[in-house]
């Protein structure tokens, strides 16, 4: 299922959401009118609460794609195909940003639904061995999801903090993140296709087959501590596809064999992170022609204990 696929079917569903409150809001309205009421369309407490939960999707680790779309260039090996380019680094500039963060609000039930789409538009670049730079256009189109919940009885304390034991990454203000998907993200043009991956380590052996599905916050987010190697397999795309593996710092190509692509990363950094697999197209590197080709998954993943550090941290 492709990203506009998967927004058209989750909007779907908000449309009908959204028309049946608009419905009950028109009622009243006309109730009010005839008593010479003036109906205010939006309540400040439900500004509030959109605005801080945007807040928090701006800030958040798991909602940061900073190093999936990193202007750092990753190095490319020779094709065991007969090509018209001999590529040896490639890498991606983006010149626009366009963010739609949708938030609906359930003030009965305290909980709250965010869905984010990226718009992006840029250039990938190529680098070719007689270093001839090629420059395609790009345009990328991302969709998330999460869930939220809000604590009633929460106040800051007197230092502007939190009150003490509701401290954690995973709450801005009264609102506390419960479930957040991975990141789906693809060029305009789209051929590639990914059946699953899996990631390992010690203490973690996950296979996700989609990742605009929800994963409950903190129990089923993948949880690695500081020095562990972790190591990722990919099946899907085809064999000549290169296949490149995003965290923090970390930039490799996976490697093929028997079937599917596989590499693996140490964890350094302690916080709330995404790390991401790029299946990019053969001939998007190796053919001048050929337009960018790329679909992205991205993974949440979070580095040491709930307490450690707030989700702004970003260490060098």
């Amino acid at each position: 299922m492709s990203v506009s696929q998967v927004w058209r079917k989750h909007m779907e569903h908000k449309r009908r959401a959204l028309l049946a409150l608009l419905a009950v809001v028109a009622v009243g309205s006309v109730a009010l009118s005839g008593c010479g009421e003036t109906l205010v369309s939006a309540d400040s407490s439900d500004l509030d609460d959109r605005e801080t939960i945007e807040a928090y999707s701006e800030e958040a680790g798991f909602f940061d794609e900073s190093d999936i779309y990193d202007v750092a260039s990753i190095p490319v090996a020779g094709s065991d195909q007969r090509t018209e380019l001999e590529p040896v680094r490639i890498w991606r500039e983006i010149t626009e940003r366009v963010v739609t963060r949708v938030v609906q609000v359930d003030h009965v039930e305290g909980t709250a639904d965010l869905s984010v789409t990226r718009e992006l538009l840029g250039t990938l670049n190529i680098v070719d061995s007689d270093s001839t730079l090629y420059v395609k256009p790009m345009h990328h189109t991302g969709v998330r999801y999460a869930e939220f919940e809000k604590d009633d009885e929460w106040e800051p304390d007197n230092d502007g903090g939190y009150q003490a034991g509701k401290t954690h990454r995973y709450r801005r203000g009264p609102w506390g993140l419960t479930a957040t998907s991975g990141l789906l993200s693809s060029s305009e043009h789209l051929t590639m296709h990914i059946d699953w991956m899996r990631v390992q380590s010690a203490t973690v052996d996950v296979t996700i087959s989609d990742p605009t599905l929800l994963m409950s916050v903190p129990d089923e987010i993948m949880h690695f501590e500081v020095g562990q190697q972790v190591t990722v397999t990919v099946s899907g795309p085809p064999d000549d596809a290169l296949v490149f593996l995003h965290t923090r710092r970390h930039r490799d190509a996976l490697e093929y064999d028997a079937g599917v692509f596989t590499g693996t990363w140490t964890v350094m950094h302690r916080g709330a992170h995404c790390a991401a697999i790029q299946a990019l197209a053969h001939d998007s590197i190796y053919d001048s022609e050929y337009p960018d080709d790329c679909l992205i998954w991205g993974m949440p993943y979070a580095v040491g204990t709930e307490n450690d550090v707030e989700p702004t941290e970003r260490r060098p």
